[in-house]
């Protein structure tokens, strides 16, 4: 069992609470746009569009309001503590799953936000429960979070140990006043590949043909929101609090936006104190210069975005020597989150940005998608999902560079909203050098 000292005292008090049998429905046809990739949820009703059928609160009121900058729709849950309650919960009999079976992984995924200002602050998680028929509660797995008036996604994996059991999910917030309310949409359950594998696809490990792999990680260690990349900083740096982004409407604050939980490098991209908080991470790539730059390589990244306006991804090859466009750059995967992933390469000696090659596709970063840039002397392709959408030989980038995973505001010149928030998850990434 995880969690906070507070919750595991909630949790002793929920495990005395009857609840309502769990029934066991067929997958939606659709699957949320803020979902995994190919993954359906079972709950049949995520999103409250039409009604909160199939939900319910324990301590607590639920209602249904219409909410500018849901996550999913135009509708949200709305649950308030009931007189001196200092715990209550989201939960519904439709959200189970019986007779799960043993060793099968589950996520679930929720969006949670305060109610009103005076829940801001307060402990919020979302809960997959394992129990046994009777409904007692075997185990339980959390991810924390603090609210904030803006919506945060939270994500949560845990694996059934027992035969027979039953697996559910509820949103909790402790530490209660009167008065308190959370919001909650577009929640998910789902079974993924493992708890080392939410995604789906396990991380690629070894050499492969002309390629000798010198790095991986399946982010395996636990890293709350500021304490990284000190906790791992053996493997990772970051661009500092404080510097400005590209568009300079956002400002780098890794210690307010990356975290690692369940398998998952997170970064919650929000506005907070006036400032649009965004996160760039590098690897410490063994066999790099000082730079941390090598002068060819193979990177692969797996990830999802939630539909952010005014945030984007630039994930990027940059020259060691600080010199552009003369040096090239190398981008992939490179766009919009609320838009479609394309990737351009800068040219060696460049005479302007726009002296580049491009790709672009359909693919929409609300789903798990596998980029991957091959760089080796006279040739850049990128590889999305399994397939080439870019292949140059020409005027390719020959000088030293360093791998950035930057995440930032768009280049639109409008600032994004403040109520703008979600998501940017990384299941695993992995680099090779030319053998």
């Amino acid at each position: 069992m995880s969690g906070s000292p507070v919750l595991r005292t909630a949790w002793a008090l929920l495990l005395a609470i009857p609840l309502a049998t769990a029934c066991s429905p067929g997958p939606e046809a659709e699957a949320l746009a803020q979902a995994s990739a190919s993954l359906a949820s079972v709950i049949t009703n995520t999103s409250f569009e039409t009604n909160t059928n199939g939900w319910s609160s324990w301590q607590g009121t639920l209602t249904r309001e219409a909410r500018t900058g849901a996550p999913n729709g135009q509708y949200v849950a709305r649950v308030t503590v009931s007189g001196a309650a200092t715990l209550y919960s989201l939960d519904g009999a439709q959200s189970g799953i019986a007779n799960a079976p043993q060793g099968q992984a589950y996520t679930a995924t929720a969006f949670v936000a305060a109610g009103n200002t005076g829940t801001v602050g307060k402990p919020v998680s979302l809960i997959l429960r394992e129990k046994n028929a009777s409904g007692t509660t075997y185990k339980l797995f959390t991810a924390d979070a603090t609210l904030t008036t803006s919506f945060q996604r939270l994500t949560v994996t845990g694996t059934v140990e027992r035969v027979g059991d039953t697996v559910d999910v509820y949103v909790l917030q402790t530490q209660a006043t009167s008065g308190n309310a959370i919001l909650v949409d577009a929640i998910t359950l789902e079974p993924t590949g493992g708890g080392s594998n939410p995604s789906g696809e396990p991380m690629p490990v070894g050499d492969l043909t002309g390629w000798r792999q010198v790095f991986t990680d399946d982010f395996t260690t636990n890293v709350p929101v500021g304490q990284f990349p000190a906790a791992v900083s053996s493997k990772w740096s970051v661009y500092p609090d404080g510097w400005k982004d590209t568009s300079k409407n956002g400002t780098y604050s890794p210690s307010k936006v990356v975290s690692i939980q369940n398998g998952v490098l997170n970064k919650s991209l929000h506005t907070e104190s006036g400032v649009h908080r965004v996160a760039a991470v590098l690897p410490k790539i063994p066999g790099a210069n000082a730079s941390g730059g090598l002068p060819a390589g193979r990177y692969a990244v797996r990830f999802r975005a939630d539909a952010v306006p005014g945030y984007k991804v630039a994930w990027l090859l940059w020259p060691d020597s600080e010199v552009w466009p003369r040096d090239g750059e190398i981008d992939f995967p490179e766009g919009d989150l609320d838009g479609t992933l394309s990737g351009f390469m800068h040219r060696q000696n460049g005479t302007s940005g726009g002296d580049q090659d491009a790709a672009s596709s359909s693919a929409r970063f609300t789903s798990w998608h596998t980029a991957v840039i091959e760089w080796s002397p006279g040739r850049c392709r990128f590889i999305l999902d399994g397939a080439v959408i870019l292949d140059k030989t020409s005027r390719v980038p020959s000088t030293p560079m360093h791998w950035v995973l930057q995440t930032e505001t768009d280049l639109s010149g409008t600032p994004p909203s403040d109520s703008a928030a979600g998501n940017v998850q990384i299941d695993w990434v992995a680099v090779w050098v030319p053998k």
